[in-house]
């Protein structure tokens, strides 16, 4: 084998860690299989993290490259296996890449366990390693968002423009277990992340605002290649923000609703940028779900973090509701400005919600790298409890505040699931 793919796991399994295929790694391997690359790919949040099944995939497909992807929440258990595979096989190759790596290149380089770091998009970078350690052609110098070590010196290419979607392959998603994955056709709408630039979420740091939209025709065209292959009949976009173009939903819903076969889907996006009339065709063209992003139930935290309006989420509720699809609206806890009082107004608009017919997604703020939580949390009175990267799960506290301890976000939030009757807090 040329190249192994590796989702690194959450050291805890959940539910969530293995919703889906992961998406960015079925792009590399169809890239590298279009460049007649023999690939292989290994998702551990499926099975959990065991050794020994490295030991297996070294032992048994002798990859020259194992490329392993890799969020905050992840790494460590990332450079466990890269340095497994450099304890067992020394020789081969061992790429990271992902979420961490593209914020924080540097310190990832320097585990002695890793040979190169790819930083940004890496369905290109992964083409043209693979041309330079196996085919012996090219210049690490020229391969965009490598990170490399060379004469005592690292050294770090610029990163890759983002590629459009339509110029992609589809996916190999048949790489992964697919019958274990809940979601397990997820379909990419936009490279990049949204232009908004909220304190607590790392897409704007990975993607600096950049983004490029997908064609309505080559969604479809996805959509379409999945019924025949697979008997798909449901599917959920990936994009953090779905309705930020209406002009491209309108045109991808008329898309949708002139498929041959109907298909249901799922979406995500902000309250502000939906309307009933919107929902309501949305709904007409299959959609099924929608989850927003409303994250507090205190109007003076969302004027500090998100700028909607308490109003704007009961409206975007009632107008799916109607309509039939699913609302999901998904809360954190604390910010930085939270105290007891602000987290009770939460409490009290999750119950509003809930009347409203919505469902409700409850976790932890977690002050991941990249952002403003996080590079600038002594300014904003945030106290970062752990240095363990394995601890930024967003489902236990791992941060203080001015006006809340530890004992007091946990004992809160964990409160407020129980009088909601969430099973979990996240």
């Amino acid at each position: 084998m040329d190249v192994m793919l590796v989702n690194a796991p959450v050291t805890v399994r959940n539910g969530h860690a293995r919703l889906s295929p992961p998406l960015g790694l079925a792009y590399i391997a169809s890239a590298l299989m279009d460049a007649d690359y023999r690939v292989g790919a290994m998702d551990f949040n499926v099975s959990g993290l065991n050794l020994k099944r490295v030991d297996s995939i070294l032992l048994y497909d002798e990859p020259r490259i194992v490329g392993i992807s890799a969020m905050t929440e992840t790494v460590e258990n990332a450079l466990r296996i890269a340095c497994r595979v450099k304890e067992k096989s020394p020789g081969t190759i061992v790429v990271l890449g992902g979420a961490h790596a593209t914020i924080l290149p540097e310190s990832t380089l320097t585990n002695g366990c890793v040979d190169f770091v790819v930083a940004g998009p890496g369905e290109r970078a992964m083409v043209l390693l693979a041309d330079s350690v196996i085919r012996g052609r090219g210049d690490l110098a020229t391969i965009p968002g490598l990170g490399y070590e060379e004469g005592g010196e690292s050294h770090f290419n610029p990163r890759a423009e983002l590629p459009h979607p339509d110029d992609l392959p589809f996916p190999a998603r048949e790489l992964f277990p697919l019958e274990f994955y809940r979601d397990a056709w997820n379909v990419l709408t936009a490279t990049g992340s949204c232009p908004y630039r909220c304190p607590f979420c790392s897409a704007s740091a990975l993607w600096k605002g950049r983004r490029q939209i997908r064609s309505p025709e080559s969604i479809v065209a996805e959509i379409g290649h999945l019924q025949v292959a697979h008997g798909v009949n449901r599917v959920f976009f990936t994009d953090d923000i779905f309705t930020l173009n209406r002009l491209w939903v309108s045109e991808l819903v008329v898309a949708l609703g002139a498929m041959e076969r109907r298909v249901e889907w799922g979406c995500a996006t902000r309250v502000d940028l939906v309307d009933a009339d919107l929902i309501s065709a949305m709904a007409a063209a299959g959609c099924t779900g929608i989850q927003f992003g409303v994250e507090s139930g205190s109007q003076q935290i969302l004027d500090s973090v998100k700028n909607i309006q308490k109003d704007q989420v009961i409206d975007a509720v009632n107008a799916s509701v109607a309509a039939g699809i699913d609302a999901v609206c998904s809360f954190m806890a604390p910010f930085p400005q939270d105290t007891l009082e602000t987290l009770e107004e939460t409490r009290l608009f999750m119950h509003e919600v809930l009347a409203a017919g919505g469902r409700i997604y409850l976790s932890y703020t977690c002050p991941y790298p990249g952002t403003l939580f996080h590079d600038h949390a002594e300014e904003l009175g945030i106290t970062i409890l752990s240095d363990s990267w394995e601890e930024y799960d967003a489902k236990h506290a791992v941060i203080e505040t001015e006006h809340l301890t530890c004992d007091q976000i946990q004992m809160t939030v964990e409160a407020i699931a129980a009088d909601l009757g969430l099973s979990k807090s996240v």
